[in-house]
């Protein structure tokens, strides 16, 4: 029962038509008798500024969720960062604090890292330079992977991601280089087409393949299709979801609440 007493969340997004987080968040409240609800909010990206300010003063909303194309714009208007996201200046989880003030954080890196597994010393190809791409760079570059290369239609949103690397530690993909890749990431929102018209037929058997795009794509039929290792796009929010809640809800939740949640998607890990 929503009442004038419950806790609101939220994520922005446009379009939010396709967000999966209201699915996931409102059965983990179910589930553990929380008086919480979780909505969606499409806001175009010239009304966040006006969106943050409304946050504010929103009281009984507890913090919200930023994914496409909000995950960079939205850091200019809080009022403080955890130091992932001061470096990387991308967010995908904000806290309300009781006065009113925005806390931004970013666990996309962690959740990539953790569908993917040991990155120690693997190439890795990120394809996209957008925010999600910015903190899974960072996060794989923190996690020990040898060299990360990004293809990006903007060549400059590509060499501006580079320069935020330590040195010799990223550089642009160029095309004789994928049968090197050890790890392919599909970072852009494309579904339709695989970016770049990429071959994948000429990876090794052995690359893990992470698509971030929650639902069937063409990056994703081809890789299943050639049987390389597919970590679907689920599994990323799957494993950046219990910090997130924690982080929310200042609750603990376990892996089998996460399950469950994700089983309501046809998701289980």
């Amino acid at each position: 029962m929503i009442s004038g007493r419950t806790t609101v969340f939220t994520i922005i997004a446009h379009p939010a038509a396709h967000v999966m987080a209201p699915t996931i968040y409102n059965r983990l409240f179910e589930r553990l008798g929380l008086d919480m609800v979780y909505i969606a909010h499409a806001v175009p990206t010239a009304a966040v500024g006006q969106t943050m300010q409304a946050y504010r003063a929103w009281e009984n909303l507890g913090g919200f969720n930023v994914t496409i194309p909000h995950k960079e714009v939205t850091v200019e208007f809080l009022d403080t960062l955890c130091p992932i996201t001061a470096h990387t200046g991308v967010v995908n989880t904000v806290v309300r604090q009781e006065d009113g003030t925005l806390f931004g954080y970013n666990t996309d890196g962690l959740g990539a890292l953790h569908a993917l597994g040991d990155v120690k010393g693997a190439h890795c190809l990120v394809i996209g330079a957008g925010g999600a791409s910015r903190a899974i760079v960072d996060a794989l570059i923190h996690g020990g992977a040898a060299k990360v290369y990004i293809l990006n239609r903007s060549r400059l949103r590509a060499e501006q991601l580079i320069e935020q690397a330590p040195v010799d530690r990223a550089a642009l993909f160029t095309d004789e280089l994928l049968p090197q890749m050890d790890i392919v990431i599909q970072a852009t929102p494309m579904s339709e087409s695989i970016p770049f018209d990429l071959d994948l037929s000429r990876l090794k058997k052995e690359a893990r393949l992470l698509e971030i795009v929650m639902r069937e794509t063409a990056f994703s039929r081809q890789a299943s299709m050639l049987k390389l290792h597919l970590i679907p796009g689920f599994a990323m929010l799957y494993h950046q979801t219990r910090r997130n809640f924690k982080l929310l809800t200042g609750i603990d939740i376990s892996d089998d609440d996460v399950r469950d949640a994700f089983a309501v998607l046809g998701y289980r890990p």
